[in-house]
């Protein structure tokens, strides 16, 4: 029985765009290959209710299920179809405060958190994509039967080179090449980069993504080298270019990109923190660092950069887990199954 769920998202600019259509591939490599990913304006991330008004005609025929991030779920409801929302982060959360501006903090609390309890409480089937998201919704909205699935990763697509590194990122006489994936912002700890480069060794570079905010921060640290916005083949290849992945992010759901990272048997230096310790693990396949301490993430940074054999080791340890925990072959299974639960209830 073909199920056909159709995955409604407004054009993202970050691992919410990125899980959605992780889970559309997973789906269809699991064999459901009337899946279909409807998008829409950016705009629609910040004012869902209007999609009902500009949705095309008949855009839910066919399908059996509808699928959406717990900010927009909501407006998606349709009599006899299930709906099923995905909680990635909540913007309740108390460790997004201190780093977010006070016109954030006014959307989160006024608007957003709205948003995703309206989903939370109409949504037939809720999925949270790591435990750490699973116990903030339960505690921030009550609903206690939410299922885990966590976010994937292609590791056909993420994975080593078959020749060892490559050289796919910008000419540099540096030792060892750092490498930071994400939006420069306070939440990922992108401001924590230029002081953490400060306390290492000259030949150490960072090369970091530019992701959507062009033109800030233009030269953080001398030693810091953009490379831009790259696509997913040359995010491969710069994970593959580099030594270690360094993400001093505060807050996660998740974590795709130190997956990814690992996925490509690069050991991760990242935080402590919320949905992080599910994904790296410490002295396995990187080290937990402290959220805000710059010299525990310098520290940590040396030990890996001056041990070829200890980077090899944890690299191939994070990989294992990635393929094991994060691949195509339990995400694609995992929401089958759980449509075909929700349907059978109906």
């Amino acid at each position: 029985m073909s199920i056909s769920p159709l995955y409604v998202s407004p054009i993202g600019r970050g691992g919410v765009d990125i899980g959605i259509q992780n889970i559309l591939r997973a789906v269809k490599r699991a064999g459901e290959n009337h899946a279909k990913l409807l998008r829409m304006d950016e705009r629609y991330n910040f004012l869902p209710m209007l999609l009902p008004a500009i949705m095309p005609k008949g855009w839910s025929d066919g399908h059996g299920i509808i699928q959406a991030r717990s900010r927009l779920a909501f407006a998606l409801k349709r009599p006899g179809i299930p709906l099923i929302t995905t909680v990635h982060h909540l913007t309740t959360d108390p460790r997004i405060t201190p780093v977010s501006s006070l016109a954030q903090r006014l959307f989160y609390r006024l608007v957003e958190s709205q948003y995703d309890g309206w989903s939370v409480k109409k949504a037939d089937a809720v999925v949270c994509v790591s435990r750490y998201t699973q116990q903030m919704t339960e505690q921030t909205y009550g609903r206690t039967d939410t299922h885990l699935i966590y976010d994937g990763i292609d590791t056909d697509v993420f994975s080593p080179h078959s020749d060892g590194k490559m050289n796919a990122l910008p000419a540099s006489d540096a030792r060892i090449k750092l490498l930071f994936v994400g939006n420069r912002t306070r939440r990922k700890g992108f401001d924590l980069l230029p002081k953490i480069m400060d306390l290492l060794p000259k030949d150490y570079v960072l090369y970091y993504t530019a992701s959507f905010q062009q033109g800030v921060d233009t030269n953080p640290h001398p030693r810091m080298i953009p490379i831009g916005t790259p696509d997913r083949d040359g995010l491969v290849a710069a994970y593959r270019s580099a030594d270690i992945m360094l993400f001093p992010s505060r807050l996660e759901g998740f974590g795709i990109a130190p997956a990814e990272a690992l996925a490509c048997g690069i050991p991760v230096v990242t935080t402590n923190a919320s949905a992080l310790p599910e994904v790296v693990d410490d002295r396995k396949s990187g080290i937990l660092v402290d959220t805000n301490d710059v010299v525990g993430y310098a520290d940590a940074i040396r030990l890996l950069g001056e041990d070829a054999q200890l980077r090899a080791e944890y690299g191939a340890f994070g990989r294992h887990k990635v393929v094991q925990s994060f691949g195509y072959d339990m995400l694609g299974p995992a929401f089958l199954k759980l449509y075909r639960s929700i349907i059978e209830r109906q």
